[in-house]
Protein backbone atom coordinates (compact mmCIF):
# COMPACT_ATOMS: atom_id res chain seq x y z
CA UNK A 1 0.00 0.00 0.00
CA UNK A 2 1.24 3.43 -0.91
CA UNK A 3 1.29 6.35 1.40
CA UNK A 4 -1.82 7.82 -0.10
CA UNK A 5 -3.75 4.60 0.46
CA UNK A 6 -2.97 4.70 4.16
CA UNK A 7 -4.74 8.02 4.57
CA UNK A 8 -7.76 7.33 2.38
CA UNK A 9 -9.70 5.61 5.14
CA UNK A 10 -8.96 8.20 7.81
CA UNK A 11 -11.40 10.95 8.46
CA UNK A 12 -10.16 14.45 8.31
CA UNK A 13 -11.53 17.43 10.23
CA UNK A 14 -10.89 20.88 8.81
CA UNK A 15 -11.29 23.85 11.12
CA UNK A 16 -11.52 27.23 9.48
CA UNK A 17 -11.10 30.39 11.45
CA UNK A 18 -12.55 33.64 10.31
CA UNK A 19 -12.07 35.45 13.59
CA UNK A 20 -15.76 36.30 13.96
CA UNK A 21 -17.17 32.97 15.20
CA UNK A 22 -14.31 32.01 17.50
CA UNK A 23 -16.37 32.06 20.70
CA UNK A 24 -19.36 30.35 19.12
CA UNK A 25 -17.15 27.63 17.69
CA UNK A 26 -15.47 27.19 21.08
CA UNK A 27 -18.84 26.71 22.74
CA UNK A 28 -19.92 24.28 20.05
CA UNK A 29 -16.69 22.35 20.50
CA UNK A 30 -17.20 22.24 24.27
CA UNK A 31 -20.74 20.97 23.83
CA UNK A 32 -19.69 18.31 21.31
CA UNK A 33 -16.76 17.28 23.53
CA UNK A 34 -18.97 17.06 26.62
CA UNK A 35 -21.55 15.00 24.73
CA UNK A 36 -18.84 12.69 23.42
CA UNK A 37 -17.37 12.30 26.91
CA UNK A 38 -20.75 11.42 28.32
CA UNK A 39 -21.43 8.91 25.59
CA UNK A 40 -18.05 7.24 26.05
CA UNK A 41 -18.24 7.11 29.86
CA UNK A 42 -19.34 3.84 31.38
CA UNK A 43 -22.76 4.63 32.73
CA UNK A 44 -26.29 3.34 32.36
CA UNK A 45 -28.56 4.69 29.65
CA UNK A 46 -30.70 6.59 32.14
CA UNK A 47 -27.65 8.22 33.75
CA UNK A 48 -26.23 9.07 30.35
CA UNK A 49 -29.48 10.65 29.21
CA UNK A 50 -29.69 12.62 32.46
CA UNK A 51 -26.13 13.82 32.02
CA UNK A 52 -26.85 14.77 28.40
CA UNK A 53 -29.91 16.76 29.49
CA UNK A 54 -27.84 18.48 32.17
CA UNK A 55 -25.04 19.26 29.75
CA UNK A 56 -27.54 20.45 27.15
CA UNK A 57 -29.16 22.72 29.74
CA UNK A 58 -25.76 24.01 30.84
CA UNK A 59 -24.74 24.60 27.20
CA UNK A 60 -28.08 26.33 26.52
CA UNK A 61 -27.56 28.63 29.53
CA UNK A 62 -24.00 29.30 28.45
CA UNK A 63 -25.11 30.11 24.89
CA UNK A 64 -27.88 32.31 26.28
CA UNK A 65 -25.39 34.12 28.55
CA UNK A 66 -22.97 34.58 25.66
CA UNK A 67 -25.78 35.77 23.40
CA UNK A 68 -26.97 38.22 26.05
CA UNK A 69 -23.44 39.49 26.60
CA UNK A 70 -22.96 39.81 22.85
CA UNK A 71 -26.32 41.61 22.57
CA UNK A 72 -25.32 43.98 25.36
CA UNK A 73 -21.98 44.65 23.70
CA UNK A 74 -23.67 45.29 20.37
CA UNK A 75 -26.27 47.56 22.00
CA UNK A 76 -23.47 49.49 23.67
CA UNK A 77 -21.50 49.73 20.42
CA UNK A 78 -24.58 50.83 18.50
CA UNK A 79 -25.28 53.44 21.19
CA UNK A 80 -21.72 54.78 21.03
CA UNK A 81 -21.81 54.78 17.23
CA UNK A 82 -25.16 56.56 17.25
CA UNK A 83 -23.81 59.14 19.73
CA UNK A 84 -20.74 59.77 17.57
CA UNK A 85 -22.92 59.98 14.47
CA UNK A 86 -25.32 62.42 16.16
CA UNK A 87 -22.36 64.51 17.35
CA UNK A 88 -20.95 64.62 13.82
CA UNK A 89 -24.35 65.53 12.39
CA UNK A 90 -24.67 68.31 14.98
CA UNK A 91 -21.20 69.61 14.11
CA UNK A 92 -22.06 69.49 10.41
CA UNK A 93 -25.35 71.30 11.05
CA UNK A 94 -23.58 73.95 13.09
CA UNK A 95 -20.93 74.39 10.40
CA UNK A 96 -23.56 74.65 7.68
CA UNK A 97 -25.61 77.01 9.84
CA UNK A 98 -22.65 79.29 10.46
CA UNK A 99 -21.80 79.28 6.77
CA UNK A 100 -25.42 80.07 5.89
CA UNK A 101 -25.32 82.92 8.42
CA UNK A 102 -22.05 84.18 6.94
CA UNK A 103 -23.48 84.03 3.42
CA UNK A 104 -26.61 85.85 4.63
CA UNK A 105 -24.49 88.55 6.24
CA UNK A 106 -22.41 88.85 3.08
CA UNK A 107 -25.57 89.16 0.98
CA UNK A 108 -26.92 91.84 3.30
CA UNK A 109 -23.62 93.72 3.14
CA UNK A 110 -23.62 93.38 -0.66
CA UNK A 111 -27.17 94.66 -0.88
CA UNK A 112 -26.29 97.60 1.38
CA UNK A 113 -23.24 98.41 -0.73
CA UNK A 114 -25.30 98.12 -3.91
CA UNK A 115 -27.94 100.47 -2.47
CA UNK A 116 -25.26 102.97 -1.44
CA UNK A 117 -23.62 102.75 -4.86
CA UNK A 118 -26.98 103.18 -6.61
CA UNK A 119 -27.69 106.30 -4.52
CA UNK A 120 -24.21 107.67 -5.31
CA UNK A 121 -24.74 107.00 -9.01
CA UNK A 122 -28.17 108.63 -8.96
CA UNK A 123 -26.65 111.72 -7.27
CA UNK A 124 -23.79 111.78 -9.79
CA UNK A 125 -26.24 111.50 -12.72
CA UNK A 126 -28.42 114.28 -11.24
CA UNK A 127 -25.31 116.46 -10.73
CA UNK A 128 -24.17 115.74 -14.31
CA UNK A 129 -27.62 116.65 -15.64
CA UNK A 130 -27.61 119.88 -13.64
CA UNK A 131 -24.10 120.73 -14.81
CA UNK A 132 -25.11 119.99 -18.41
CA UNK A 133 -28.24 122.16 -18.11
CA UNK A 134 -26.16 124.95 -16.50
CA UNK A 135 -23.55 124.78 -19.25
CA UNK A 136 -26.25 124.84 -21.94
CA UNK A 137 -27.84 127.86 -20.25
CA UNK A 138 -24.43 129.57 -19.94
CA UNK A 139 -23.69 128.77 -23.59
CA UNK A 140 -27.00 130.25 -24.71
CA UNK A 141 -26.48 133.33 -22.56
CA UNK A 142 -22.95 133.79 -23.91
CA UNK A 143 -24.19 133.34 -27.45
CA UNK A 144 -26.99 135.81 -26.85
CA UNK A 145 -24.53 138.27 -25.30
CA UNK A 146 -22.16 137.96 -28.31
CA UNK A 147 -25.01 138.33 -30.66
CA UNK A 148 -26.15 141.41 -28.80
CA UNK A 149 -22.68 142.91 -28.77
CA UNK A 150 -22.34 142.21 -32.44
CA UNK A 151 -25.65 143.91 -33.08
CA UNK A 152 -24.67 146.88 -30.94
CA UNK A 153 -21.32 147.04 -32.69
CA UNK A 154 -23.06 147.00 -36.04
CA UNK A 155 -25.39 149.78 -34.90
CA UNK A 156 -22.44 151.89 -33.74
CA UNK A 157 -20.65 151.15 -36.94
CA UNK A 158 -23.66 152.25 -38.95
CA UNK A 159 -23.95 155.42 -36.94
CA UNK A 160 -20.30 156.29 -37.39
CA UNK A 161 -20.22 155.23 -41.01
CA UNK A 162 -22.68 157.90 -41.88
CA UNK A 163 -19.95 160.42 -41.32
CA UNK A 164 -17.05 158.23 -42.48
CA UNK A 165 -16.12 156.48 -45.62
CA UNK A 166 -14.24 153.27 -45.63
CA UNK A 167 -11.25 152.96 -47.80
CA UNK A 168 -11.68 149.60 -49.29
CA UNK A 169 -8.11 149.31 -50.40
CA UNK A 170 -6.45 149.51 -47.04
CA UNK A 171 -9.47 149.15 -44.73
CA UNK A 172 -9.06 152.54 -43.10
CA UNK A 173 -11.86 154.99 -42.54
CA UNK A 174 -11.64 158.60 -43.71
CA UNK A 175 -14.05 161.41 -43.10
CA UNK A 176 -15.74 162.36 -46.14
Amino acid sequence: MGRQDEYDDERMVVVERDGKNGLGMLLLGLAVGAAAALLMAPASGEETRERLRGEADRARRKVKDVANAFGDQMTEKVGRTRSRFDAQVDRARNAVGSRVDAVGEALDAGRGAADDTREDLERAVADAKRAYADSRRAYREARFARSRRATEHDDVALDSSAGMEHDKADGTATEG
